[in-house]
């Protein structure tokens, strides 16, 4: 299991920079330094809508209310796609260890 990192230009007005970690645990750490925002969310509190200029994902549960970030298309089904092999990665791993 491996500690994955990608990073996105958000698609909103701003142009951001989203850096992203993906632990093996299940979890999704993003920081946007140009809004100054780091936080963690559980893949299960991850969610893909589609939006006006592509894709949003949105974490729930983030200090009480929801962070919603804007992604081409192509970039969020590159990172669904992450997260599913690391889901899939940790599946396997706990298959193992019972």
């Amino acid at each position: 299991m491996l500690i994955r990192k990608c990073s996105y230009v958000l698609t909103d007005a701003h142009s951001a920079k989203a850096s992203m970690v993906l632990h093996p645990g299940g979890e999704l750490e993003v920081e946007v330094a140009e809004r100054q925002q780091h936080f963690i969310v559980d893949f299960d509190h991850v969610l893909f809508r589609r939006g006006e200029r592509g894709m949003v994902v949105i974490c729930e549960d983030v200090a009480g209310a929801p962070v919603c970030l804007s992604l081409s298309a192509h970039d969020a089904f590159e990172l669904y796609h992450l997260m599913e092999d690391s889901r899939d990665e940790l599946e396997e791993l706990m298959c193992d260890l019972a």
